[in-house]
């Protein structure tokens, strides 16, 4: 067993836990599949918004940030697991991101959906500025925090197309 010292939580390293974190971090095995983990990741995000969607906003806010905190400690402990810095099986980041993209927009159509899921995927791939600027963050943190970047620009940028009637 290995304790954490810094936030005082234990993890099991054991093959039973890494197996669960493994499945959790990959959003289901979805991180292991060979062409484009990180976009089926992004699916799961769309799933985790739409079968929130109809929560009040204290309740979605509350469901995400269990969410983003979870993902970053499972993040962090798949990365010393895989011995890998942001290991691209790790697509529990993408659906966090993802939901951040859609959060409190009540009335989401599916090209609401759809243009955000493109946007959001153009922002985490090519990390504009400022999105570029969370790489270099380390641990769990990291591997969330340009992703989370991501979501946020990608929410904001619906908004204004729905203000103007664009979408």
């Amino acid at each position: 067993m290995t304790i954490s010292k810094r936030i005082g939580t234990s993890w099991t390293s054991s093959s039973k836990g890494s197996g669960l974190l493994k499945f959790l971090g990959s959003c289901c095995w979805l991180g292991y599949l060979p062409k484009a983990p990180g976009t089926f990741g992004s699916i799961a995000g769309i799933a985790l918004f739409l079968l929130t969607r109809n929560y009040n906003q204290l309740v979605q806010t509350g469901i995400l940030f269990v969410f983003i905190l979870s993902a970053i400690g499972i993040s962090e402990r798949l990365e010393k697991v895989l011995r890998t810095k942001d290991p691209q099986e790790v697509v529990i980041d993408e659906a966090a991101g993802m939901w951040l993209a859609l959060i409190f927009i009540w009335d989401a159509s599916s090209a609401v959906i759809v243009t955000g899921f493109i946007l959001f995927r153009l922002f985490d791939i090519l990390k504009p500025f400022p999105i570029s600027l969370f790489q270099t963050f380390r641990g769990g943190v990291g591997i969330l925090a340009d992703d989370i970047a991501a979501g946020m620009l990608t929410n904001l940028i619906l908004r204004i197309l729905i203000i103007k009637g664009i979408l």
